[in-house]
């Protein structure tokens, strides 16, 4: 399994994982055969890559953290919840909308700490439509697995994996061709974007069932070290640890992510952008914690090595992400197996699609 770009589909390409559209309904099934017809559907409903199996690619598995029907489940949460609230006259959040999101958060938190040593890994299961939903689901389960990885005790999970799902609710009082704009802010709409913060913080401020942790996080989650976040301007120790960790993971999915507006960055070139702002930005601890779960290069990620040969992976290295064993391509063929622990002087350069 591997996943592969829309524009490098084909016909005769066989789905590995399954697709959904905007209303989290099935669009197409895992094992479907890829026709144009289909293929024309996944970029009518904006689906920028999809996980195929092939013969490049057979037999390499990644395990996934959250199974995708709870990933769904998840989002199709989020998506509920943000629009009863964009859409009731009160906009105020209700015991029925808590009691949803705790049970998603419940199930999240089952399934992460009985996959002990699996790696995060961001999957691709629904389109750009889906962003703001699918970014929401996906920080909370990062969240909530760098705040394990730190030994925060479970109910303090708990409680960020609320804050982490509703951190961009206030987004839902921002007009959609700002949030999904292809062009560059002006600085009227920059201004607007950035009340989001507050304006999601008023939708929970009253609700005594949502904590203090999780609505400091709607508040919080783009303030920044040095002080030139938003919207109070924080600085340091001023600013919570369990915000810092939210907003640490949303700054990497965010990058890492496929948008209406952008193609996704690789995970390894994120990293290294969020390296150079824990310097006077972001919580270095914190950056670390994120190391231990996020998985850099997944198994079945085609890479170019530093002496031009291509390569995928086919098991990922807990211990040094960075030199995962891999498999040389030669003539589209899997050829040699090289274990880069062995090979201290070779590295990978970039991740590719074909």
């Amino acid at each position: 399994m591997r996943l592969k770009s829309i524009e490098h589909l084909k016909a005769g390409d066989l789905l590995a994982k399954p697709v959904y559209d905007d209303k989290c309904q099935l669009l197409l099934s895992k094992d479907a055969v890829l026709t144009e017809s289909y293929i024309r559907r996944l970029e009518q409903s904006n689906i920028q890559c999809v996980y195929v199996e092939d013969e490049l690619s057979h037999g390499i598995e990644f395990e996934s953290v959250v199974s995708d029907e709870l990933k769904i489940r998840s989002v199709n949460t989020v998506k509920q919840v943000f629009k009863s609230l964009s859409e009731r006259k009160s906009s105020m959040y209700t015991v029925k909308d808590y009691e949803a999101i705790k049970g998603v958060v419940d199930a999240l938190m089952d399934e992460i700490f009985s996959h002990r040593n699996t790696l995060y890994c961001m999957t691709e299961l629904m389109g750009t439509d889906m962003y703001t939903y699918h970014h929401s689901a996906e920080v909370a389960i990062l969240s909530m697995l760098v705040a394990k990885s730190m030994g925060l005790n479970n109910a303090f999970v708990h409680k960020i994996g609320v804050g982490a799902l509703l951190h961009d609710i206030g987004k839902m009082k921002i007009p959609g061709e700002i949030l999904n704009k292809t062009g560059e802010l002006t600085e009227q709409e920059s201004e607007l974007l950035k009340t989001h913060p507050q304006l999601g913080y008023n939708m929970l401020k009253e609700s005594a069932n949502i904590s203090p942790i999780s609505r400091q996080i709607v508040l919080l989650h783009h303030e920044k070290l040095n002080g030139v976040g938003y919207p109070l301007g924080l600085k340091n120790q001023d600013i919570p640890v369990h915000v810092r960790v939210v907003t640490m993971c949303d700054i990497f999915n965010a990058v890492t992510s496929n948008r209406s507006y952008k193609n996704r960055m690789n995970a390894d070139m994120a990293l290294e952008i969020l390296r150079v702002e824990t310097v006077y930005e972001l919580d270095r601890e914190i950056y670390h914690h994120l190391l231990k779960v996020a998985n850099i290069y997944p198994a079945g990620t085609l890479v170019e090595l530093s002496d031009g040969r291509l390569a995928i992976v086919v098991k990922e290295n807990h211990e040094a992400q960075t030199r995962p064993i891999l498999q040389i391509i030669k003539n589209n063929q899997r050829d040699e197996s090289i274990n880069l622990m062995d090979h201290l002087t070779l590295f990978i350069t970039r991740t590719i699609d074909f």
